[in-house]
């Protein structure tokens, strides 16, 4: 059986300092005190100026002691407080000391000066400079006051539940992430990474498989399909059901380890596919995957792959002509899974079909299993869902709703709008 994917495991990377140091947000004291002149203290206008001019050749330096000048004014009024903090979070900030840079921007916009129109840019400011400085407490804090005020904002919204969940705050992050899913719209690969990690360290193993269920959803990576699989491989145990894993393995590009394409093999020859046995293990003998005693029972499984494929290529040559002589449900069936196993799945969701229809097949859930596949296969989404929606058999039906996640996961990427592609340079 496979190990777990990394994805599994991989931390959460910190969330970076986004947009802090943009025009919007340098600091407003040139326009705060034109119009409030009256307000600023005299010797406190003096630094000031100086502190405007010094930032405005970019030399911090200079501009911080100007700041520190004005901070050792006696009878500082709040309005004075409030101009010297509005230029001192923007100097720590250029000198790159985060957590000096966002203290200050906090007193900014806790001091009741800030005009109502600049308020939600300050408070993302802060958070974002929390986030940067790993004062995650604070982020999370500031971030929900941002919020209130634009609660559109997905990315800040996962910014706070990632700082949850480097909090340790793993419920947080969790119902944080599931309002962003709440909220509509295709969920975005970090989001539903973020519920998987929380989920993971709650040890709720319902919502750590529905995260990666969605991750197979929206972005069907190799890894995210090896997980979910993995997971169900350890469940399935009957042997039909063992074959309709192993195909939605090999169609999701995860089938990848020896003991897979020889377990494959073996239960693909048993249960009557032998052509399609040989295409397995022989794409495993040519990978060199199978290794010692391994690689000898492969090769026996390959020699009865091929001498029953041989015996089922004649059939194959009559096949048409027994479908239509067929009597019962069963034969075909039968016949049905002679044209899947040699690849040919438009006959044989047609035999299947008709073998259904017929009635009195012994193994309704089997064919049902079988037919969604090759409609799958035969790139027939809406008839393969109707199929493998009519398994009712319990040691089928989880299988047969992962193939259904399949059709739903490759109809959303065929939905997608194509990513446009830049015009020549020049």
């Amino acid at each position: 059986m496979k190990k777990a994917n990394l994805v599994l495991t991989a931390a959460l990377a910190a969330a970076g300092l986004v947009g802090v140091g943009g025009g919007s947000l340098v600091p407003a004291t040139a326009v705060a005190a034109a119009a409030k002149k009256d307000q600023v203290s005299e010797k406190v206008i003096k630094p000031l100026k100086a502190a405007q001019d010094a930032i405005a050749a970019k030399n911090w330096d200079e501009a911080m002691l100007r700041v520190q000048e004005a901070q050792a004014v006696e009878g500082r009024t709040a309005f004075d407080d409030f101009q010297i903090n509005d230029f001192a979070w923007f100097i720590y900030y250029q000198k790159k000391q985060l957590p000096e840079a966002a203290a200050a921007l906090e007193l900014v916009v806790n001091s009741g000066f800030v005009p109502p129109e600049v308020l939600p840019q300050r408070l993302k400011a802060v958070m974002q400079l929390n986030l940067a400085g790993k004062n995650y407490a604070k982020a999370v804090e500031y971030g929900n006051k941002y919020l209130a005020l634009n609660p559109g904002d997905q990315e800040s919204a996962l910014q706070i539940a990632q700082a949850m969940y480097l909090m340790k705050d793993y419920a947080g992050a969790k119902a944080a992430a599931e309002k962003l899913l709440a909220a509509g719209g295709k969920p975005s690969e970090d989001t539903l990474r973020l519920l998987l990690r929380a989920n993971m360290d709650l040890k709720n193993d319902p919502g750590t498989l529905q995260a990666l269920e969605n991750l197979v959803r929206y972005y069907p990576q190799p890894k995210y399909w090896e997980d979910v699989l993995t997971n169900q491989l350890f469940r399935t145990k009957d042997d039909r059901g063992l074959r309709g894993l192993y195909r939605l393995m090999n169609d999701t590009n995860t089938l990848d380890k020896a003991e897979e394409y020889g377990e494959m093999g073996a239960g693909l020859i048993a249960g009557g596919f032998p052509q399609e046995a040989k295409q397995v293990l022989e794409r495993g003998m040519a990978a060199n995957l199978f290794q010692g005693d391994a690689k000898a029972r492969a090769q026996a499984d390959l020699d009865r792959a091929r001498t029953q494929a041989a015996a089922d290529a004649k059939d194959l040559a009559n096949a048409d002509k027994a479908l239509a002589a067929a009597k019962t449900g069963n034969e075909m069936v039968a016949t049905g899974k002679l044209f899947f196993s040699s690849g040919d799945y438009t006959k044989a969701t047609d035999a299947i079909t008709k073998g259904l229809a017929k009635g009195g097949v012994t193994d309704v859930g089997d064919a049902n299993l079988l037919l969604g596949i090759a409609y799958a296969r035969a790139g027939k989404g809406a008839e393969a869902t109707a199929a493998l929606s009519a398994v009712k058999d319990a040691k089928l039906a989880e299988v047969a709703r992962l193939w259904k996640l399949k059709l739903e996961s490759d109809a959303l990427a065929a939905a997608a709008p194509a990513t446009p592609v830049a015009p020549p340079a020049g």
